[in-house]
């Protein structure tokens, strides 16, 4: 899911509190270490560190997050 394309996106994940399950899908696919758990929700907490390739929604089982 890694590709080239993906890899130089400016988009980041945009987590739904009301929808996360804290199930840390995407905490765990995450290449860059870019997301946290923080009281049982999904936080995207090193922007920075983002590149952007869209793991974590395609990993997230509730739809929680989306790419924008």
């Amino acid at each position: 899911m890694y590709t080239e394309e993906l890899m130089s996106s400016d988009l980041k994940p945009v987590i739904d509190p009301d929808e996360c399950i804290a199930c840390e899908a995407c905490v765990n696919v995450c290449p860059t270490d870019a997301l946290e758990m923080v009281d049982d929700v999904a936080v995207l907490t090193r922007p920075e560190d983002c590149e952007g390739c869209g793991d974590c929604e395609t990993e997230c089982p509730s739809g929680a997050i989306t790419m924008a």
